[in-house]
């Protein structure tokens, strides 16, 4: 089956890729132009606040939370040294500049010397930084960010001002390859102060494409420094994970056959980025000019509907349940109608393995992050257990994000903790409900209808009152009418006249004023205030009399006394006794 990427929509307000074999979606990505995801880009910032007890800085860099700097994260260039320092250090810049050309030392010895001083002394409000996003800001947090810049590539990571720290991937474990990769990388004439990462996908490339890839970075950072000079704190100044710029650096490789973009000016904007990564190749991009919709005239069902489903289903018959909640995402596997082996043992250990298949390949789509807990079909036998511990392994061993994996405990849980890469589609497909606040539970209609009837009793209580008016649901009104009568006509027997106004579409199905509440709650601090000043009645204690206990002590004596005495009767050997009677 041939590989293909279609892309949908346009940059200014929905943007939709999909990479798929055949029919089988790959990869996914859904941007909204109001809610990008800013990862990775860089920024022109100012420092609005320096935390020495944090030893952190709060910068602005343009938008409405400010980001968090940790002073490791800091660039040695941007320390306002001390002036009776600044002697010492020409002295010595010339030696340390010579250790760091001749032996690459960590970047914790590099900065030794810097670390001596403390962030308050060296950071000043209102300074100009230049910042990269390391972690978007979620929820109350703001962004973290550091002033180490690196820009990615296709086969490579440039560390424009970070000399520490380069080389080939880790995850390249095969050694000719990673002998091969070392020889490329001490041939590439790097600039003094940066560093450079050939990256795990870059495996099997050739010496001209990392070289190629290295020249578009270098140019890459020209670019932005010089954009940088021109500009103005706070503000963007290169944006680094557009979803365009994905697509192409991390997605697309030889074994796609085509790409389609439905949109026209998305389809120039894609062609000039293909431009940069890849200069020497043939363009495989084709506008989709026909009026149908992409993705069906392919053959591909609409993403947006598939990932949106609770229940997805196997080809064996059994399903995965996939919830997610505010502090993780459970998966729940069920046989279903897969009931074509032999016993349950088989059945339990060949949907368990088809479902860590499918439970990654949603992970991947779905974008899910966090704490992840797969609840798996109990299976009797050990070794069953083994294979699907082996087998999810090995298919998260592709991942790009950093996971930890747990093994499957008695009870059939297996726990995955997962890297933040981005918005889940959760976050970007859906909203809380303003009814139940994204809790999934609404009140029943008899706690309803009790909250109701204990805040009018607490109205009731309440002096110069003869006209309360209640706002309340005209669908809710209209269906308890005659409950809420009956329940007013048996509980209450006052003057006060109950005025219910008829609101359609209200969140709350029923509410007070204001001035009704304050009331109510003014009357139950004066109730609590006069039973704490009501006196307590003093009960007498009568005193025990001690003659019983004296009386028990007593007996207790003579019993043991008694018991002592019989004892002493009794012969040792009960043979003797035995003899006695029979005489």
């Amino acid at each position: 089956m041939s590989k293909k990427i279609f892309i949908d929509g346009t940059t200014e307000s929905e943007l939709c890729i999909v990479a798929a074999e055949g029919k089988n979606i790959e990869y996914f990505d859904f941007s909204i132009n109001h809610s990008k995801s800013k990862k990775n880009n860089i920024y022109l910032c100012i420092v609005s606040r320096v935390e020495p007890s944090l030893q952190a800085a709060f910068v602005e860099y343009g938008e409405d939370k400010k980001a968090f700097l940790p002073f490791d994260e800091i660039h040695p260039s941007y320390f306002k040294i001390p002036s009776t320092d600044k002697k010492f250090n020409e002295k010595s810049g010339d030696e340390l500049t010579n250790e760091v050309q001749d032996d690459k030392v960590d970047k914790k010895n590099f900065l030794s010397f810097y670390r001596k001083y403390k962030i308050q002394d060296v950071i000043k409000k209102d300074q100009v930084l230049l910042i990269q996003i390391i972690k978007e800001e979620r929820g109350s947090k703001g962004a973290a960010v550091s002033t180490f810049i690196s820009l990615p590539g296709r086969n490579c990571v440039l560390l424009p001002n970070n000399s520490v720290g380069g080389g080939v991937s880790k995850k390249i474990s095969n050694h000719s390859d990673r002998k091969r990769l070392k020889l490329i990388h001490d041939d590439l004439s790097l600039p003094e102060g940066m560093s450079l990462i050939i990256r795990t996908n870059s495996e099997k490339s050739s010496k001209e494409e990392i070289t190629n890839d290295y020249e578009y970075l270098k140019k890459l950072w020209t670019e932005i420094r010089n954009s940088t000079l021109k500009s103005k704190a706070p503000s963007l100044i290169y944006e680094l994970d557009s979803p365009l710029i994905k697509v192409i650096r991390d997605v697309y490789n030889s074994s796609f056959k085509e790409i389609i973009v439905s949109d026209l000016k998305v389809y120039k904007s894609f062609k000039k980025i293909e431009k940069n990564f890849y200069q020497n190749k043939k363009s495989i991009i084709k506008h989709h000019k026909d009026g149908s919709p992409i993705f069906e005239s392919n053959g591909i069902k609409n993403p947006i509907q598939l990932l949106s489903k609770t229940n997805v289903y196997l080809k064996s018959g059994g399903y995965l349940v996939i919830n997610p909640t505010e502090a993780l995402t459970s998966i729940d596997i069920n046989s279903g109608k897969s009931t074509s082996e032999k016993n349950i043992e088989i059945t339990a250990l060949n949907t368990n393995l088809e479902a860590c298949e499918e439970i990654f390949k949603q992970i991947q789509l779905r974008n899910i992050a966090g704490l992840v807990v797969i609840d798996f079909i109990d299976m009797s036998i050990g070794s069953n257990n083994y294979k699907v511990e082996s087998r999810i392994k090995s298919m998260f061993q592709k991942d790009k994000s950093r996971v930890q994996l747990s093994k499957i405990s008695q009870f059939g849980l297996l726990e995955i903790s997962r890297q933040r890469i981005g918005n889940s589609i959760y976050e970007i497909f859906f909203e809380n409900c303003s009814c139940c606040g994204g809790d999934n539970h609404l009140k029943s209609r008899y706690v309803i209808l009790y909250e109701l009837m204990s805040l009018i009793r607490n109205i009731e209580n309440l002096k110069d009152e003869t006209l309360v008016e209640i706002k309340i649901d005209k669908d809710f009104y209209e269906e308890n009418k005659e409950d809420i009568g009956n329940r007013m006509k048996i509980n209450f027997k006052s003057t006060i006249e109950y005025n219910f106004i008829e609101e359609k579409n209200l969140i709350e199905k029923f509410s007070f004023s204001k001035d009704i509440l304050d009331k109510i709650q003014k009357n139950i601090k004066v109730i609590k205030d006069v039973i704490k000043k009501e006196p307590k009645e003093t009960v007498p204690v009568k005193k025990k009399s001690t003659k019983s206990k004296i009386i028990k002590k007593v007996v207790v004596d003579n019993e043991s006394k008694y018991r002592r005495k019989i004892k002493k009767k009794i012969p040792e050997n009960l043979d003797s006794l035995n003899n006695t009677n029979d005489k």
